[in-house]
């Protein structure tokens, strides 16, 4: 299942119903697919997408700015300009959410008690990888950080790449009981 990340301060406008919307420069979303929903580094609930839209910046209405948590048009492109610069289109992605009773810790929901360095150490010595896969965990053993590999293959945005090829790795291990 994917994920879609929020910072720490959406949290309860995320749970009081309050945001129903985020706006990105970049959607890997489907209309009807359903998500974990992140928020402060934990998984908080999910989310069902309901509708994309992409938009010029300019379009930008107060609605939309009251559905992403802002109180108006100005503190919403404010905001996109800070974390974006002056992208010309953006995409408002549409949800509803639904919490978890408990919130749930994404490591462990993927790796258990794992340290992710072994993992990937192990996995090099006990599985037959292919050769992008053993280039990655050799830079993330090195890096000893899903960041750090990630800017060294391109950008943050390949972090999801890393983290699929660790999970992988993980059951694999696990199924063969070397974990």
């Amino acid at each position: 299942m994917k994920h879609l990340e929020f910072k720490d301060k959406f949290k309860e406008l995320l749970k009081s119903g309050k945001k129903t919307a985020t706006i990105r420069v970049h959607c890997n979303f489907k209309k009807g697919e359903e998500v974990f929903v992140h928020c402060g580094g934990k998984i908080i609930g999910t989310a069902r997408i309901v509708d994309i839209e992409e938009k010029d910046l300019e379009e930008l209405t107060d609605e939309d700015a009251r559905h992403d948590g802002f109180d108006s048009r100005n503190k919403l492109l404010e905001e996109i300009r800070r974390l974006y610069g002056s992208p010309k289109k953006v995409y408002i992605i549409r949800f509803k959410f639904k919490e978890f009773k408990n919130e749930i810790i994404p490591y462990e929901m993927y790796y258990g008690e794992e340290d992710l360095v072994e993992i990937a150490k192990t996995a090099l010595k006990n599985l037959n990888l292919n050769d992008r896969d053993k280039k990655i965990l050799e830079m993330f053993v090195k890096t000893q950080s899903i960041r750090k590999t990630a800017l060294k293959l391109g950008g943050l945005r390949k972090r999801g790449v890393i983290r699929k090829i660790l999970r992988k790795c993980y059951l694999e291990l696990k199924k063969k009981g070397l974990l």
